[in-house]
């Protein structure tokens, strides 16, 4: 893990709620290099430099890049690719480069970014796709913290043709803050994580919507919701703007995922129309098992 020590400068490229819990990890956690906070609006990053989750600043590409080691990005998933592209027009460099991300989806991301490195054919950058699971509906880097990935999974995409120095290296980094590094390819991982995380957020602001818009007589339905509407819901605080990239490069996944959802439903609209009983207390004895199973695994949460 001493590996992580050994680089000089790590640039994180996006120093909001993920980029600044690394920044400030890095630091807790004894990293002994330089962080370069790089982006495009300098008012945020000052106020990441404020914060202490970088040591220096700037917005300018080939200032933020010069001489790192390796550089997180940290912004939208569609972004990442257009950022290495730029990486790759502004650095002229001898020494190797590890690129890597935290994106929510892998699989279009991955491929392209591996395409673009391959067309240019150098060996000076070396991607790895990373997801670490941590974070909030919150954004930004006043709700950066440095504890925010300790115990967290981080999934890594390497692929046939990833680096296995640079898998390494990126490896390390996730540990090093506290994070669980599990192996996934970038197809696997889109499949999983779109069940996991990218069809609940949506069946969660579609239920919002759903509610918000009955009402009779006056009265809202949303004024008479409790706490488990609130459960049921709290992810579609999300940002609208970061959801929505994510759904779109995720999209044949969730294309299938929406097809399993409605028929889903539509299986238990007959029950209901048939008066099954039984079955829908099965379905419903299912789903509670899963439920109980899965809070004991993660420790009664």
């Amino acid at each position: 893990m001493g590996h992580i020590q050994q680089l000089r400068r790590i640039t994180i490229w996006g120093v909001g709620l993920i980029g600044g819990s690394l920044g400030l990890a890095l630091k807790k956690n004894g990293f002994q290099g330089q962080r370069v906070g790089l982006g495009r609006n300098i008012g945020r990053l000052e106020k990441a430099l404020q914060h202490d989750a970088v040591d220096v600043v700037t917005t300018e590409v080939a200032e933020g890049l010069h001489e790192s080691d390796l550089v997180v990005l940290c912004t939208p998933v569609e972004l990442v690719p257009v950022l290495v592209q730029r990486i790759v027009e502004s650095v002229d460099s001898h020494r190797s480069m590890v690129l890597t991300d935290v994106g929510s989806t892998k699989s279009v991301l991955v491929r392209t970014i591996e395409a673009q490195l391959q067309k240019q054919g150098s060996d000076t950058f070396a991607f790895v796709g990373a997801h670490p699971m941590a974070g909030s509906h919150e954004t930004g880097v006043d709700a950066a913290r440095p504890t925010l990935f300790e115990s967290a999974t981080c999934i890594l995409t390497p692929t046939e043709s990833t680096d296995q120095d640079a898998l390494q290296r990126v490896k390390n980094l996730w540990e090093f803050v506290g994070a669980v590094p599990h192996l996934l390819s970038p197809e696997t991982h889109d499949l999983l994580i779109g069940a996991a995380s990218h069809l609940p957020h949506l069946i969660a602001s579609l239920l919002t919507n759903t509610v918000a818009n009955v009402e009779t007589e006056g009265q809202k339905a949303l004024d008479f919701t409790a706490t488990g509407f609130r459960d049921s819901t709290r992810i579609a605080a999300g940002s609208p703007d970061l959801w929505t990239g994510i759904f779109s490069q995720n999209r044949d996944v969730l294309l299938s995922l929406i097809d399993d959802m409605v028929n889903n439903l539509t299986e238990f609209k007959t029950l209901l129309q048939t008066d099954d009983l039984p079955e829908m207390e099965r379905i419903l004895l299912e789903a509670q098992v899963v439920v109980a199973k899965r809070r004991k695994a993660l420790g009664g949460v």
